[in-house]
């Protein structure tokens, strides 16, 4: 797992308008702080210790830590489900990423993230997880993440939600690793990220 400071990072030093917001301050109404731009999320230091909180809108202006959590969803033959970004979207539009990928709100814990998402965006259930892994990786503008990556296997029905994912596909462990390889721009840089990592594990 690489997690950045086990290896002596210095200390975070903040501006004003980017120091986390204390712990003590505003609660937030638990249902509402889950969805959309107004998602409130846990701001994490280098650690993956939570120092304060974040609106999600406003994670990359703050240069907040913060936490999301993918889902690898495979068939009985073992192929992968990848969703392609609804158009509108307004980070990596049309481009093709994990099963799920959700933002974990602040008190959510990384498996109950994907659970949440899985049945916002694909209208499933989903039940047993196996945790692959969780790695950090530098985000634009100088934020981190910590991604928790789970893997599951899902045979039924798939409902979409088309105002956040255009399509879905299933696709074998190599073929998608020759897409990436050929055509790296299709593709999230977070599932880019995730996919020598994690994506032969979870077939």
């Amino acid at each position: 797992m690489n997690r950045g400071s086990d290896f002596g990072l210095p200390a975070l030093a903040y501006h004003d308008d980017l120091r986390p917001p204390s712990l003590d301050g505003p609660q937030y109404d638990q249902p509402s702080m889950r969805r959309g731009s107004n998602q409130v999320l846990d701001w994490v230091d280098l650690r993956d210790r939570v120092v304060g909180l974040v609106a999600r809108q406003d994670v990359f202006r703050r240069r907040a830590g913060f936490r999301v959590a993918h889902l690898l969803l495979r068939n009985r033959r073992s192929q992968v489900l990848l969703q392609r970004l609804a158009d509108g979207r307004k980070r990596h539009p049309g481009r093709w990423g994990s099963s799920v990928a959700a933002y974990v709100a602040s008190g959510e814990d990384y498996a109950d993230a994907v659970r949440r998402r899985s049945k916002e965006e694909l209208g499933i259930d989903m039940g047993e997880l196996i945790h692959l892994g969780t790695t950090r990786m530098d985000e634009e503008g100088g934020c981190s993440k910590f991604v928790a990556v789970f893997s599951a296997q899902w045979d039924g029905e798939i409902r979409i939600d088309r105002s956040h994912v255009s399509e879905v596909r299933f696709a074998a462990v190599r073929d998608i690793l020759r897409d990436l390889e050929a055509e790296p721009g299709r593709f999230t840089p977070t599932f880019l990220h995730l996919a020598e990592r994690y994506l032969a594990r979870a077939r």
